[in-house]
């Protein structure tokens, strides 16, 4: 019978998937705002005949853990750490992207990027310039950004430059990964109530260290035990078939 090989089997490949998402993790536990990944398992129970129910284990998706992680101070006024269900919106050559990375900076022709110098859009999806002669930079927790200047008469005013949007992106099974740490949504992002900026810090990875060793401990245990396994299966069968297949005896 083959089933107990096919279940092994079914169990390494579930592992191995597990092994690459957790060792992922680990290797992005210092990567800023990075979101964990959580691979996401099933059985598949097949009837025999005559015979009782095999369960396989069945791949089914990986999704994101959206819990927040902790704020890093910088001190760099173009630094920006998401409080709350929030992203910001970068402009890219294939589209809009979505983002928790707050390492903003200023390109050439004056306008807000990201760390890779996509456009950061504002809440009403245009981009945000910030003139040369634009002094300390100060961006408020609803994202508003403004600098101070001082008048012909002498006096200091406050010049609006735009505020940054922040996008709600409902339903985390429309998120997908992209290149250099983006994330695609297919759905309509909504304007995020209650998000907020925190300005000179960033949101650290929401990998938890010690939890994601531990795990890939136990993972690469579970998988060497589930390769001692279908290794025995196999044993067994190519005992059984030099048994079967030999001589007869008188």
């Amino acid at each position: 019978m083959e089933n107990a090989l096919y279940v092994g089997l079914s169990q390494q490949m579930a592992l191995r998937r597990m092994l690459d998402v957790t060792a992922n993790n680990v290797a992005n536990m210092n990567t800023t705002a990075f979101r964990a990944e959580r691979p996401v398992f099933d059985d598949f129970v097949e009837r025999v005949r005559g015979g009782d129910p095999t369960a396989f284990v069945v791949d089914r998706a990986t999704y994101t853990d959206l819990r927040e992680g902790a704020v890093a101070m910088t001190g760099n006024p173009l630094d920006v750490a998401v409080r709350g269900d929030a992203w910001l919106r970068v402009e890219t050559a294939d589209g809009p992207r979505y983002t928790r990375d707050g390492r903003l900076n200023k390109d050439p022709d004056g306008r807000l990027v990201n760390v890779d110098g996509h456009p950061v859009t504002g809440a009403d999806g245009a981009e945000i310039v910030l003139p040369e002669d634009a002094g300390e930079i100060t961006v408020g927790a609803g994202g508003d950004i403004s600098f101070k200047t001082v008048n012909g008469e002498g006096a200091v005013e406050t010049v609006q430059l735009g505020r940054i949007g922040l996008f709600r992106l409902p339903g985390p099974q429309g998120l997908q990964r992209d290149a250099g740490g983006l994330v695609r949504y297919a759905g309509e992002p909504q304007e995020a109530e209650g998000a907020t900026l925190v300005q000179g810090a960033l949101e650290s990875s929401n990998v938890q260290p010690v939890a994601e060793m531990v795990r890939l401990i136990d993972l690469t245990r579970a998988y060497g035990q589930a390769n001692r396994m279908v290794e025995a299966e196999h044993e067994r069968q190519r005992n059984a078939i030099t048994k079967l297949g030999g001589p007869a005896t008188s």
